[in-house]
């Protein structure tokens, strides 16, 4: 046929037929299904549209290598995260067609407050999500352990955060003991969600033997933290049976680990002090109880002086008292048994008279003839009873 065109013929018209219509870049919003870099710096995406699971459209797109090392910089410090699978983009692009390689986005330009705000919503999304699943709350709500001395810690072995932590925990001044054991895990970049998953599960196959799990890693930006705001990770944060500390850097922004965790901390030397305090805590109040104790003690002990120093004086002055009545009392019997003495009354002029050893105390008593004794007070008679003379 005399009309038919050979496939590089209407290659070329498509390709001149896309030119002449797209003229100038446009702003497209689309999905990032996969992305890939080159060892000459070229970043290869493969946008797509999608209306909930079904795919809408799809289109290849290249970030050229020049263009690429000023974009990524900007990008990542503005929207706080890498370029990554999954996310929305707004990017320029202009349209460009080649023969073989086909149909291709070439894309000049990024703006990461669209994809700033596609994040929040996502964020907000998850954390809707883990309350709708009544789990958001799970693990605050665990009891924490008066003294947290054995601990999980999930963290890179060799991160400087990880280092920091074990220095200033196991180095404190007061001397307390702990005991930690390491569940390697990767902490940043698209494995490290995964990867603290499968550390908590080691962790919950002896989680009897912990009091606490510790989750940290050193400062980072926001890119090097998303993982955190994972949703599958935020999930088995909130339901572990052992209260969950974080430390994950020290940016203002907080993860969504750190919203479900038992108690968030902004660095690991924070989480070290966190549970250092808990001892020191505890130490202080056995001091306080302590002195407590010795006050009580003391002011028992000064009563019970008080108490029996009053009832020696009281019973001193009971005693005295006693002693003076019974003196008083020896005083008067003696200056009555003296008053009464015989003596004493012959001092006075009287005298005593006795029949044969006996005192007369009746004249009838005594008959003539009997010989009496007169007693004196100095010396004695003796005398003969004469008759009665009338």
């Amino acid at each position: 046929m005399n009309d038919s065109l050979t496939l590089s013929e209407m290659q070329q018209r498509i390709q001149q037929t896309l030119k002449e219509t797209f003229t100038e870049s446009y702003w497209i919003t689309a999905e990032i299904n996969e992305l890939k870099l080159s060892a000459a710096g070229h970043c290869y995406l493969e946008l797509v549209e999608k209306d909930a699971d079904t795919l809408q459209a799809k289109a290849g797109a290249t970030i050229w290598a020049n263009s690429y090392r000023l974009l990524k910089p900007f990008f990542e410090t503005a929207a706080g995260r890498p370029l990554s699978p999954g996310m929305r983009v707004l990017v320029k692009a202009a349209v460009q067609y080649h023969p073989v390689f086909g149909l291709n986005l070439s894309i000049t330009d990024l703006d990461p407050a669209y994809t700033v705000g596609e994040l929040e919503m996502q964020r907000r999304k998850t954390v809707a999500l883990l309350q709708a699943d009544g789990v958001f709350d799970m693990n605050r709500e665990l009891p924490f352990p008066l003294l947290p001395q054995r601990l999980a810690v999930i963290s890179s072995e060799h991160a400087a955060g990880y280092q920091d932590f074990m220095k200033h925990l196991h180095r404190n001044e007061n001397g307390y003991a702990f005991h930690t054991q390491l569940f390697p895990s990767l902490m940043q970049g698209a494995g490290a969600a995964q990867s603290m998953i499968e550390a908590l599960a080691l962790v919950n196959e002896q989680y009897e033997a912990f009091d606490a799990v510790v989750i940290i890693r050193g400062g980072g930006s926001a890119a090097d933290l998303s993982c955190f705001d994972d949703y599958e990770l935020a999930l088995h944060v909130a339901q572990f049976p052992l209260p969950v500390l974080t430390g994950v850097g020290h940016d203002k922004d907080t993860s969504i680990v750190d919203l479900v965790a038992h108690q968030p901390l902004k660095t690991p030397t924070a989480v070290a002090g966190f549970l250092i305090e808990c001892f020191a805590g505890q130490d202080a109040q056995l001091q306080q109880w302590e002195q407590t104790l010795k006050h009580t003690v003391q002011q028992k002990i000064q009563l019970s002086k008080n108490y029996l120093t009053m009832q020696k004086n009281r019973m001193e002055t009971a005693v005295k008292l006693c002693f003076q009545k019974a003196h008083s009392y020896l005083e008067l019997t003696a200056h009555t048994i003296q008053y009464n003495n015989p003596k004493t009354i012959l001092a006075r002029g009287y005298s005593i008279v006795s029949l044969n050893g006996k005192t007369v105390r009746d004249a009838a008593a005594v008959h003539a003839d009997d010989e009496l004794k007169i007693t004196l007070y100095k010396g004695s008679l003796h005398a003969k009873v004469q008759p009665e003379r009338i």
